[in-house]
């Protein structure tokens, strides 16, 4: 039997207009939203995870789906470096999962790009884990939403759970994995890339190393932007549950009301 193939296959080899300029390469929950903001306000286009998500009707959700099942958990052959381009192929700036599992193959096919590690302490980064991303995972109703909306719910859940794994070997109270994931992971970034390549950065640093790194004037006026809570970002998550339920609800009950009027018709 014929393989079937891969979604990523069916892509275009990748046109840039513009190079990769930066590889945000910190942990999620070390300030990559704040940092995103301040990207863009530089003039950076960044793909970050709500990136993924909200291009999920342009399949990109689907796309890192696969890519992350071939990473992980060794389902299918793996992308190269070229092959995620396809899909970041009109950014300028990437950050945050679903990226951070293929930070080898985005060093070795960005070359020229600039790499930024947004750091925190290990114990406030834990902390704030365990409050958002963890607290998320744990929602009750996301296995069901995975069930019934393969097409959003399905690959986000994918992408959270199996980041999580990974963090944690597969167990959310191993706080020792967790935290050994995330020193190995600055780590393995500090062993990759030369110094001159790199910044360690913490948003309260602020516009200035930031904008001296990568050449860029301090915007005048301007606060550095801090956003990103964890608990705002669990009660967004809520909210978009509850707006994925009312559409899908949508959708089954003008199903519902066809089979009724159709059932009426033939009677």
């Amino acid at each position: 039997m014929a393989l079937q193939p891969r979604l990523i296959d069916v892509l275009p080899p990748a046109r840039r207009q513009k190079p990769m300029g930066v590889l945000a390469l910190g942990f999620s929950r070390t300030g990559t939203m704040s940092l995103k903001q301040a990207l863009e306000k530089l003039g950076y286009n960044v793909y970050h995870m709500a990136e993924c998500v909200t291009r999920w009707q342009e399949n990109h959700i689907h796309l890192f789906e696969e890519a992350t099942r071939a990473k992980l958990l060794g389902e299918g052959k793996l992308w190269t470096g070229a092959e995620l381009d396809k899909v970041l192929q009109n950014y300028t700036a990437i950050e945050d999962i679903p990226c951070l599992h293929f930070v080898d193959e985005l060093i070795e096919h960005f070359p020229e790009a600039k790499v930024i590690l947004t750091t925190r302490d290990i114990d406030s980064w834990q902390k704030s884990v365990e409050k958002s991303i963890f607290a998320i995972v744990r929602m009750r109703i996301l296995p069901f939403m995975s069930a019934i909306d393969p097409l959003l719910w399905r690959p986000y859940y994918f992408l959270l759970k199996s980041s999580v794994d990974v963090w944690t070997d597969g167990d959310m109270s191993n706080t020792e994995a967790l935290r050994r994931t995330y020193t190995d992971h600055y780590a393995h970034i500090r062993s990759k890339v030369p110094p001159e390549r790199l910044l360690n950065f913490h948003p309260k640093d602020g516009w200035a190393p930031l904008c001296e790194f990568l050449g860029k004037e301090v915007p005048k006026d301007e606060l550095f932007p801090h956003v990103n809570d964890a608990a705002s970002t669990v009660n967004l998550h809520y909210y978009i549950v509850a707006l994925r339920l009312w559409h899908i609800g949508r959708k089954y009950l003008a199903m519902a009301v066809v089979v009724a009027i159709a059932y009426g018709l033939s009677r």
